[in-house]
């Protein structure tokens, strides 16, 4: 695995190209867990891994939320001001491979990173585009505008990606 300002990358990642994928598929649990673990560190940015498959079809199927601590500030360097984590987030790495395992255990992969946008609109900043994951799903929570999900391709673009809800209890 290797590390970028603020986002990990994961190894089985590395040098992978995609095509946007047609939707995101969230079920009601996964959408309720996402709102509370974003939301709460409030003012401060939340942010979580985003467990699950892409389907043949081209459509990536969210089945976990895997909740994580900002660990912006607290990092070895000590010279990350703390206050920032009202814009900005640091994924634990070793929550990163705990949560690889877990999921290459079920089946699942890391499908992206969600995070909490305070104080502004649900759309990747510039500084998310030039530290974010390439080619991968980015979900963003804004209290206040919702949730919105994008795909970063490997030139810093961003496509967004519809969201569609499906009810966990009629499928199971």
């Amino acid at each position: 695995m290797r590390t970028t300002k603020s986002f990990t990358i994961s190894a089985e990642r590395i040098g992978a190209t995609g095509s946007t994928p047609s939707v995101l598929q969230i079920d009601h649990r996964c959408h309720t867990d996402l709102g509370r673990i974003l939301l709460a560190p409030h003012p401060e940015e939340g942010c979580a891994l985003l467990l699950g498959q892409r389907t043949n079809s081209g459509c990536l199927m969210l089945t976990t939320t895997w909740p994580c601590c900002n660990i912006w500030g607290r990092g070895a360097s000590g010279q990350q001001p703390v206050y920032d984590r009202r814009s900005r987030f640091l994924v634990d790495p070793r929550e990163q491979l705990a949560a690889q395992r877990w999921a290459r255990d079920r089946h699942q992969r890391c499908l992206g990173v969600a995070h909490s946008h305070p104080a502004s609109a649900p759309v990747p900043s510039p500084r998310d585009r030039r530290l974010g994951q390439t080619e991968s799903l980015m979900l963003i929570l804004s209290a206040s505008l919702g949730l919105r999900a994008w795909w970063l391709h490997g030139d810093r673009s961003v496509d967004e990606i519809p969201i569609q809800l499906w009810d966990t209890q009629s499928h199971a």
